[in-house]
């Protein structure tokens, strides 16, 4: 008989981040260096690469003529690529249009038709308005011809015109290098816990309230928690890949990233439809019965980290960021932290016999409250719903809710039939169907839902910030729930609305609720790697990002501080 104490739960959960640690870190020599798409056997020679520093020499200077110049230089074989380059200035003035010289047409393998540039290349880049030393942030991205490609790279340089005394000028500097490497798995852990409090997790909760009562006392409840952790975990490392492999081969995502798929959304929507029929018993699912096994155990952990990407929490942010700037070893680190944090209070309530004991005790209540925990299920799926509309349009989403419909249809059918795996296939041959039929039709048409309305604005947004004005900037998402959340209860009240007005305060809204370059290059300025993000532009100062959870009173404070002075 196991005897769990708290002293072995501690001991156990502990383990358990020790031996991700070590597992990540052991990939981190490889895996925090450039990535090798060659295909190439590694037992045969293989050219040997420069680091990204030696193989784009960069060199940034101030001109007389009021330009910021940035120049590169690359050895033979290896070049850069125009669409890759941005530029930001934190402080000290406004930037113009950057004046970049025409590049070789190019096709690439993991861009198709581009312009790059090979041996040097030289950016200008007007100052409009300088008010003080410049701080510009400069990202930028190449490969080599041998088939090596480098994750993108975010400098920031310091730069002091004539005229201005500065004690002390910060030496060029890289983000998030000063950054203890604890802080991050802390936030990270701190971060996973509190994506437990999220309501886009509640639907999930919901079963797993149901089954902790029905498992606490059966003996099998240390069994079942390290089932639904090892699904939290390896899902977030899953997606750390993901994410990884994606930003290595050029692509600008972030936490979050699959619900921009219309496809991810649409097949999540019959998810969630069918796991609310299976709560009211119309339709049998392995795994989301009261009394689940080990394996489905496991896969309750998938579903709840996939359900947690709309949102995010405070500490999030920065060990996101952290991992993206570090590379793949550092992302897989804080991916896994994360999935330990979320697991972990699953783990410590369900391996604790005193809880069990008073615990309520199972009987035919508990079947009223499965069911009621369906209704949730079907209320995330008319959110999704909602995205999908968005996202693609009214076409898509009528082929979904059809799709939705066969599914109820043929799980009411499979209900007559005496066989009960009759019922189980009759299920899952609805739900392949309706999976498919939905992702298919959505992407044919992947642009429809997309209007003027919801597109970023870039001309907008600069103008707004060339005025002299100051600038509210909120990057939002329609499948985001925090971002839904906020807006409703802070950015949308009229106390907000009425203090931007009265103050002169333009603001700006970038949607990235489908991938939009221009969004994804803010985010990137900003090292953040999903939404929300909040940024408010005072006039001729620094940027300042605030909190990802807002209210009347802390936005207002926060902006307060920056203009000095009282709010209505």
């Amino acid at each position: 008989m196991l005897l769990v104490t708290p002293q072995w739960i501690v001991r156990t959960v502990a383990s358990m981040a020790a031996m991700a640690t070590m597992v990540v870190m052991s990939l981190t020599a490889t895996a925090e260096s450039p990535v090798n798409f060659a295909g190439t056997d590694v037992l045969t020679e293989q050219p040997t690469f420069l680091s990204v520093d030696e193989a784009y020499q960069m060199d940034v200077s101030l001109s007389d003529n009021g330009h910021i110049e940035v120049r590169w230089r690359m050895p033979p074989g290896y070049y850069l690529y125009r669409h890759r380059f941005a530029f930001a200035l934190d402080s000290g003035g406004t930037l113009g249009q950057p004046i970049i010289p025409v590049g070789i047409e190019k096709v690439d393998d993991y861009f198709g038709e581009v312009e790059v540039y090979y041996d040097e290349v030289n950016v200008r880049i007007p100052v409009i308005e300088q008010t003080g030393p410049l701080r510009i942030r400069i990202t930028y991205q190449g490969c080599a011809d041998y088939g090596l490609c480098y994750p993108p790279e975010t400098r920031g340089w310091t730069l002091v015109p004539e005229g201005y005394t500065v004690e002390a000028i910060a030496e060029n500097w890289i983000e998030s290098n000063d950054v203890s490497m604890w802080v991050v798995v802390g936030s990270a852990l701190l971060a996973g816990f509190l994506l437990n409090l999220m309501p886009c997790v509640f639907p999930v909760l919901a079963i797993k309230a149901v089954t902790v009562l029905d498992i606490a006392r059966s003996g099998r409840g240390l069994t079942h928690a390290f089932g639904y952790a090892s699904g939290v975990v390896s899902t977030f490392l899953v997606l750390g890949v993901l994410l990884a492999t994606l930003r290595t081969a050029g692509e600008a995502v972030g936490w979050g990233f699959q619900l921009q798929e219309p496809g991810f959304v649409s097949a999540m929507t019959v998810l969630f439809f069918a796991m609310g029929l299976n709560l009211l018993g119309v339709l049998e699912l392995p795994g989301f019965g009261v009394a689940m096994s080990k394996p489905n155990a496991f896969l309750t952990g998938i579903i709840a980290v996939v359900v947690a990407t709309p949102c995010t929490v405070p500490f999030m942010a920065s060990a996101m960021g952290y991992g993206l700037s570090r590379g793949t070893g550092a992302l897989l680190l804080v991916m896994v932290v994360l999935g330990i944090g979320m697991a972990a209070p699953y783990v410590l309530i369900t391996g604790f016999p005193a809880i069990a004991r008073r615990l309520p005790k199972p009987g035919v209540w508990m079947v009223t409250i499965k069911q009621a925990m369906a209704f949730p299920m079907f209320l995330t799926a008319v959110w999704l719903t909602w995205v999908l509309a968005r996202q693609a349009g009214a076409d898509a989403v009528l082929v979904l809710l059809a799709g939705s419909v066969g599914l109820g249809l043929l799980s009411w059918l499979g209900m007559n039939k005496s066989a009960r795996m009759s019922r189980v296939w009759s299920a899952g041959l609805a739900l392949v169907v309706a999976v498919v039929w939905g992702v298919t039709s959505v992407l044919d048409e992947p642009t429809r839902g997309e209007t003027a309305e919801n597109r970023f604005d870039v001309a907008a947004f600069e103008t707004a910030r060339a005025s002299g004005r100051p600038v509210f900037l909120n990057i939002t998402a329609s499948w985001c729930v925090t971002c839904l959340a906020n807006e409703r209860t802070t950015l949308a009240t009229d106390r907000v609305q009425d203090y931007f007005e009265n103050n002169g305060i333009v603001y700006i809204k970038a949607d990235w609720t489908r991938r939009d370059a221009s969004v994804s290059d803010l985010l990137t300025t900003f090292n953040r790697s999903g939404v929300p993000l909040y940024v408010f532009f005072p006039p001729r100062s620094q940027p300042r990002v605030l909190p990802q959870l807002l209210t009347p009173s802390l936005l207002l404070r926060e902006i307060d501080d920056y203009l000095a002075i009282k709010s209505p």
